[in-house]
């Protein structure tokens, strides 16, 4: 973006609407002040009038004439007597001509022009014992001042109000301008490929902060799913390529060899079996992306992980008997209610009892445990266990480590609790029992689809 672009930047638009905000929000108070002020004088002015009024109309003829002597400048702000008779003709005081329509006894609003210049007074028109009539004045040049000086100041602060508004919106304008050519700039590089790189994250403010926390996640997580689909290949391409070959010697060695039905039905039965044990792969590949997907999460229930971990130990204990092994079931008294699919989590704990058993040398012992705080379960066992340095990667679908090549299997189970407990919400966590492997599937502090009864 560039600088001619400042007005589509959030940050400008922002600023400008919130010094409009502020600035209709000072429009309106001025208003109620000059209003209030201005009434607030009028009234207080009326009030003068009448007072001066009632005091005047008590005083003898001459004390009387003696004061509108003393007013008669009134020009330059004063407060001018006039004193009338009955017909309306001036008998002492300020030259002011008479207000024919003024009313009696009550304050109203004088307009005159004297010396070829408006002026405005306050007034009340008052009658004196001896009927004659007694204007009382207050100027309003005064009041009038004020109210121009209030304006003058208010107009005065609305200027600098936009100015400063303006001025405002421009800074944060630049500054939302750098920070998304700094996030531009960082994506642009990913998406030329480069999946290690990350947003900047340093100098945002707390939105774009966050946005590039929640961005940068995202793209951890695509890089590891990118490294687990190039390593999946690569293991795919390795792990298929012995059976293909065996697939291939099979049908070369009965086209060459085969004399009978009998030999040409035994070398198809060794092509089907190696095909088979593919399909079986590529099956369980499907699987783990029908569990990564997480559709089936809106189908989750309240299921019970004890009975769950109970119908597990029923179906591997007369196969852990076989193998001169002690199978251990820890079994709690009260439930253990957890959001999930409890074919699902059948499943994870089939495949870890499963290992269990199968790593294990006769006479060694595997035991089945539930936890309800935290929710979950652990299946830990006597056996060989797995080696430090394999330990991060014994996850990644068809990984197999050093010891586990001997025994039948594809090195495609664990990770397929992975993308079980990748979908319940659970931590499947790995670590040496010293002798013997533990493995752990709980659930994550504070996560409210699971709870313990």
């Amino acid at each position: 973006m560039r600088l001619r672009d400042l007005h589509r930047t959030s940050g400008f638009n922002v600023a400008l609407l919130f010094f409009a905000t502020f600035g209709a929000a000072s429009l309106a108070l001025f208003g109620f002040l000059y209003l209030e002020t201005r009434s607030y004088g009028r009234t207080a002015a009326y009030e003068w009038v009448r007072w001066e009024s009632s005091r005047l109309t008590r005083l003898s003829t001459a004390q009387l004439h003696e004061r509108t002597d003393a007013w008669e400048d009134f020009e330059q702000g004063g407060r001018p007597l006039v004193v009338f008779d009955p017909k309306g003709h001036r008998i002492a005081g300020a030259d002011l001509p008479f207000p024919k329509s003024a009313p009696i006894d009550r304050p109203f609003e004088l307009k005159q022009t004297v010396g070829g210049r408006p002026l405005a007074f306050y007034s009340m028109l008052s009658r004196l014992p001896d009927d004659n009539l007694l204007l009382v004045s207050r100027s309003a040049k005064v009041l009038e001042a004020l109210e121009t000086a209030l304006v003058d100041t208010f107009a005065w602060g609305i200027a600098a109000t936009i100015g400063i508004g303006f001025v405002g919106a421009i800074v944060f304008g630049v500054g939302s301008l750098r920070q998304i050519e700094a996030i531009t700039s960082s994506a642009e590089k990913i998406m030329r490929g480069d999946l290690s790189g990350r947003l900047p994250s340093r100098g945002l403010s707390a939105d774009f902060g966050h946005l590039t926390s929640v961005v940068n996640d995202m793209l951890e997580q695509l890089e590891r799913l990118m490294s687990e689909v190039k390593g999946v290949n690569e293991n795919i391409a390795h792990d298929l390529r012995t059976p293909l070959t065996r697939v291939m010697a099979s049908l070369e060695r009965s086209l060459r060899n085969a004399r009978t039905m009998d030999d040409f039905r035994a070398a198809n039965e060794d092509v089907l079996t190696e095909l088979r044990q593919i399909v079986v792969r590529f099956s369980a590949l499907l699987r783990i992306s029908e569990l990564e997907d997480r559709v089936r999460r809106a189908g989750f229930l309240h299921v019970d992980l004890v009975r769950i971990l109970d119908d597990a130990f029923e179906y591997y204990e007369p196969l852990a008997a076989d193998k001169g092994l002690v199978l251990i079931w820890e079994k709690p008294e009260a439930e253990i209610v957890i959001d999930g699919d409890a074919s699902l989590l059948f499943e994870a704990a089939s495949n870890l009892i499963d290992n269990a058993i199968k790593f294990t040398p006769e006479g060694g012992r595997v035991l089945v445990a539930a936890t309800a705080e935290p929710v979950g379960f652990v299946v830990a066992d006597s056996g060989c266990g797995i080696p430090e340095t394999e330990l991060a990667r014994v996850k990644q679908r068809f990984h197999r480590s050093s010891g586990a090549r001997v025994y039948s299997g594809f090195g495609i189970g664990l990770s397929l609790v992975e993308s079980i407990a990748r979908l319940h919400n659970l931590d499947f966590v790995l670590v040496n029992d010293l002798p013997g492997c533990r493995a752990t599937l709980q659930s994550r502090t504070g996560h409210p689809a699971l709870s313990a009864s």
